[in-house]
């Protein structure tokens, strides 16, 4: 069984532009602290996304540490198909094995694929991380 270390989840309360196929940030934790040693993180939540015009497809990603190291968990991004101009919810889950005790923060961006107008993160998208032994 796994020990929880720390825990943030966030909201953004008003909508986020995405300016056409420009990757955008939505939401990002506070700072969570891990153990000494390796530990891991589990990140989740849900996109809600307003798509621009000429969307194709929207793809969905989660940054470790946007500020330093910026690694991104999900390397082999997929394009999730999307209409354009509709409303869609994409939830992800993601794991981040972490090496060392330093400090965490998560965030959660959004790009459209084959946009020619903007789209909108749009309020109440969420993400949840939770830092445990590895």
């Amino acid at each position: 069984m796994s020990a929880t270390f720390s825990t943030d989840s966030q909201m953004i309360s008003s909508g986020v532009t995405i300016p056409t196929t420009t990757e955008t940030a939505g939401v990002t934790t506070n700072p969570l602290h891990g153990p000494f040693g390796t530990c891991k993180a589990v990140v989740r939540g849900t996109a809600l996304i307003s798509t621009g015009t000429g969307v194709t497809g929207v793809q969905v990603r989660v940054r470790r540490n946007q500020s330093s190291e910026n690694v991104v968990l999900n390397p082999l991004v997929q394009t999730i198909a999307a209409a354009a101009s509709t409303t869609i919810a994409v939830p992800f889950e993601f794991t981040d094995a972490v090496p060392d005790g330093r400090d965490l923060t998560y965030q959660l961006t959004v790009q459209q694929v084959g946009a020619t107008g903007n789209g909108t993160i749009l309020a109440s998208t969420t993400i949840t991380a939770q830092i445990i032994s590895g």
